[in-house]
């Protein structure tokens, strides 16, 4: 019933951007090889010519995929369903479990470039999350076309040098494939084949703030994460790099056992609520207790005071 509900709303919705989030598949992989992941690109690059939609970044991970997109609730809804379907069927015939009936994603607007700088950040930050790779070093999305020369190095087919047949093979369509497109025998479809670039060309400047958002703005993809109703995993070192910051540029540089109490379990609140840190680790980021980040946290209703912006 509450997916019927959404379907509904997003056929409702009008042109604009959006972020499309598939469900994290617990029980299974969409893609276990690396040629299925090949598959998925190719499949990604087939939405924008099945549907009236325009990829502005995109990644795969192995149980869900994120894509920045523009188009009408009822294309995005046809873009989720038809990569369902193409998935489904391509592992069933390697062997594998396909997708469940109530497979599902979100599909979240961004309305202003704010919010899309923050959108395109969380989206390549998600393999760098999981520990997969370094910054733009994964080649199952379009984060690697930034301010990088790997695109440059990785040589593809033109799809005008494939028969037809050959073309409706790779594709598992008969839709016409636009002459530029190039095909790898590893990677599949190249994104730089189909991914517009303009919107990040007009909000990133420069690698160095690429870069430095990439790895270091923690609370834009708190937030995205948020919306999308998505978990949010820090090492410790990142949470012991947030908690220098926050000391220094909102506490005088003062340590964490120089401040008051009262100072302590707003801190406390601050990163459970802005950055939703656990308290085990925030215990360990302080290095104190997990009882005592408890009591801090207890003692007063720290959400009604004064909060860090």
């Amino acid at each position: 019933m509450r997916r019927r509900k959404e379907r509904e709303h997003y056929r409702q919705l009008k042109k604009g951007y959006y972020h499309l989030s598939t469900d994290g598949w617990k029980d299974g992989f969409l893609f276990h090889t690396n040629s299925q992941y090949a598959y998925g690109m190719t499949v990604i690059g087939m939405l924008t010519i099945l549907f009236d939609v325009k990829i502005y970044a995109f990644t795969l991970m192995p149980n869900h995929i994120h894509i920045i997109l523009s188009g009408t609730g009822v294309d995005c809804l046809g873009a989720f369903d038809y990569f369902c379907k193409m998935i489904s069927a391509r592992l069933t015939k390697d062997g594998c479990q396909p997708l469940p009936e109530d497979y599902w994603f979100k599909l979240a607007a961004i309305e202003d470039p704010q919010q899309m700088k923050n959108n395109i950040i969380y989206v390549d930050r998600n393999p760098y999350e999981q520990a997969v790779c370094v910054p733009s070093g994964y080649p199952w999305g379009s984060a690697y076309l930034h301010f990088s020369f790997i695109n440059k190095m990785i040589a593809g087919k033109r799809a005008d040098s494939y028969s037809r047949r050959e073309l409706d093979r790779i594709t598992c369509s008969r839709k016409p494939i636009p002459d530029h497109w190039l095909f790898h025998n590893e990677y599949g479809l190249l994104p730089s084949s189909f991914v517009d670039d303009s919107l990040f060309s007009r909000l990133f400047h420069t690698p160095k703030e690429y870069e430095s958002r990439l790895v270091k703005d923690y609370e834009a993809f708190v937030k995205v994460a948020r919306s999308l109703e998505e978990s949010v995993e820090y090492t410790i070192e990142e949470a012991e790099e947030i908690v220098r910051t926050i000391l220094r540029d909102y506490y005088s540089g003062r340590k964490f056992d120089k401040l008051s109490n009262d100072e302590k379990g707003q801190f406390a609140n601050i990163l459970t609520n802005k950055y939703n840190m656990s308290e085990t680790l925030i215990s360990s980021a302080l290095n104190v207790s997990e009882k005592l980040i408890r009591q801090f946290l207890r003692a007063k209703d720290y959400s009604n005071m004064r909060s860090v912006r």
